[in-house]
Formats: C-alpha cells, sequence, structure tokens
C-alpha cells in the first residue's frame, strides 16, 4: 500500500529502496476497493466464512483449517 506511513521515520537505506518500488503499490483508494465491494455488494449478500484476495475468491492456508491447532488458539476454524 502506497501510504507515508513512517515516512518521517525512515532509515536512509528505506529511503533509497522504496522510491522504485513504490509505482507498483496500490494506492489507498486502490486498496480499499475490494473491502468496499466485499462489504457493500449485493452479490456477496450471505457470503460468510470466505477468503479473499483482491477481491477474489481464495483458498485458504490449509493451516486454518487445522481444529486442533486452532482449538489450542482459542479460535475457531471456518467452516
Amino acid at each position: 500500500m502506497r501510504t507515508n506511513f513512517g515516512a518521517e521515520d525512515q532509515a536512509r537505506v528505506f529511503t533509497v529502496v522504496s522510491k522504485p518500488v513504490l509505482p507498483f503499490l496500490k494506492t489507498p483508494a486502490q486498496g480499499a476497493q475490494a473491502s468496499i465491494y466485499l462489504a457493500s455488494s449485493p452479490n456477496m449478500h450471505g457470503v460468510t466464512g470466505e477468503f479473499f484476495a483482491n477481491g477474489k475468491p481464495k483458498t485458504a492456508n490449509r493451516v486454518t483449517y487445522d481444529t486442533d491447532m486452532t482449538a489450542r488458539s482459542g479460535t475457531s476454524a471456518p467452516t
């Protein structure tokens, strides 16, 4: 995400390295588009427990379905 987060306290090497990368990062508005769509689209009505990347459905990491691990961590696995 292309923001000014940490801009006032950057190490010199970070400043040099980040300049060529900036054009490839999403703006805050671009980054928010998928979240806004998923939260407000009638197409998403009733969709729960799914994972998305850039607004597209994705399969979650296998570890998220490990019920033993989620029981130990106090969270619940997707159903």
